[in-house]
C-alpha cells in the first residue's frame, strides 16, 4: 500500500570471510572489514548472519556479538571487548548443534564506524572458517 514504511537494504558486507578458531569463552574479531558510512549508507541497523561450526556438541550454548566503535574521537577507538571488558553487547544467538549452520542476529544497531567481535560461550571450540556478514537496512516510505 502507498505511504506505508518498508525496509530498504544496502549491499551485504563480509566482515569476516574465514575466521580463526576460537576456544570457549574467547573473544575473536571479525576483522576483514569495518562497517562505516561508505558501506552501511548511514543506515541505523543491520541484519547479521554468522555461519559457524563447532568442535563438539554444545549444551545451552550461545555466541555473543559485540560492537566496538571506531574513530570516536579523531582516530581513537573504543576499548575492544574482552572477558574483562564485555562491553556493547548487540546480539546473542543460541547454538544448538555442532554442525555448520547459519545463525541470524537481526536488527543490530550500528554507529558511524564500527567493528564487531564474537564471544564464544558454547563450551566448545569455534572451528576455523566461520563467516560473519551484515546487511545494513533502514525504513523508507512505501511506494
Amino acid at each position: 500500500m502507498a505511504n506505508e514504511t518498508e525496509w530498504t537494504y544496502a549491499s551485504q558486507v563480509t566482515l569476516e570471510a574465514s575466521g580463526a578458531s576460537a576456544a570457549s569463552d574467547a573473544f575473536v574479531a571479525a576483522d576483514d572489514a569495518t562497517l562505516s558510512s561508505t558501506n552501511h549508507s548511514d543506515y541505523p541497523v543491520a541484519d547479521f548472519v554468522l555461519k559457524c561450526d563447532l568442535g563438539g556438541a554444545p549444551s545451552n550454548a550461545t555466541v555473543n556479538l559485540y560492537r566496538c566503535d571506531q574513530n570516536i574521537d579523531g582516530t581513537n577507538d573504543a576499548v575492544a571487548p574482552s572477558s574483562s571488558f564485555p562491553h556493547v553487547l548487540v546480539g546473542v544467538v543460541a547454538i544448538p548443534a555442532s554442525t555448520a549452520a547459519y545463525y541470524p542476529f537481526p536488527n543490530v544497531p550500528l554507529s558511524q564506524e564500527c567493528k564487531f567481535y564474537l564471544e564464544n560461550k558454547t563450551g566448545q571450540t569455534l572451528s576455523a572458517g566461520w563467516t560473519l556478514k551484515a546487511t545494513p537496512k533502514t525504513y523508507v516510505p512505501g511506494s
